[in-house]
C-alpha cells in the first residue's frame, strides 16, 4: 500500500498528464465559414479556464451552438458533469471559468473562491 502523502502525488500527477481540452470547429464536415477554437488553457480540480479564439464567426446561431457543445464535451470529459456553470471574462478578458456540478442542486461556491458572491448562470449540459 502506498503512502497518502505518495498516493496523493501520484493522483495529482495522472490528472495533470491529461491534455487539455481543444474543439475546432474546421476540423467539423461541412462547408461552413465557421472557424472558432474552444481551448481549455489551465484545469482545476472542478473548473477549467477556456479561451474562445474566433476568427471567423459565421452565424451567431452556429458559434454558439459549437461552443455549447463544446462545453458539453469538455463536462463529459472532466468525468461526465450534466451540469456547468460559467463565468465570462474570468480570469482575465477573453476567457471564460466554466465549473462543473454534480446536480442542479449544486452550490456553484462549492468550486472554489472564484465562484464566491459571482454571478453565475447555471446551464444543463444534456449527455
Amino acid at each position: 500500500m502506498l503512502p497518502p502523502l505518495l498516493l496523493a502525488a501520484w493522483v495529482l500527477n495522472a490528472a495533470a498528464s491529461e491534455p487539455l481540452f481543444r474543439a475546432d470547429s474546421k476540423s467539423l464536415a461541412g462547408a461552413s465559414a465557421m472557424d472558432v477554437v474552444v481551448r481549455e488553457v489551465e484545469r482545476l480540480p472542478r473548473a477549467s479556464v477556456i479561451e474562445v479564439d474566433v476568427t471567423t464567426r459565421g452565424s451567431s446561431v452556429g458559434a454558439s451552438f459549437f461552443l455549447f457543445c463544446s462545453l458539453r464535451r469538455l463536462a463529459q470529459q472532466r468525468g461526465g458533469y450534466r451540469y456547468v456553470v460559467m463565468l465570462d471574462e474570468r480570469p482575465k478578458p477573453n476567457q471564460m471559468l466554466v465549473g462543473f456540478l454534480r446536480n442542479a442542486g449544486d452550490d456553484p461556491r462549492t468550486l472554489g473562491p472564484a465562484f464566491q458572491g459571482a454571478p453565475a448562470d447555471k446551464v444543463e449540459a444534456p449527455l
